[in-house]
């Protein structure tokens, strides 16, 4: 079980490096469009963003119920 934790960990870890990295790239006017489409079909960005989401909203929500009732 914590084998797969340090794994997801390290997965989106790398994800958002090479997420960055792009970022970088494009801000200089380099488009790297191989690394773009192998990080869309892998799916790990789009499962980060997510995953990050579905964080905000649950935070989100939480926060609204806790003032209704306060």
């Amino acid at each position: 079980m914590k084998l797969q934790t340090v794994e997801n960990i390290c997965k989106q870890a790398a994800s958002l490096a090479l997420l960055v990295g792009i970022c970088l790239l494009y801000s200089k006017g380099i488009v790297p469009v191989c690394t773009i489409l192998l990080l869309l079909f892998s799916g790990a960005v789009i499962s980060l963003f997510f995953r990050t989401f579905s964080l905000i909203v649950k935070i989100i929500l939480i926060l609204i119920i806790s003032n209704l009732f306060a």
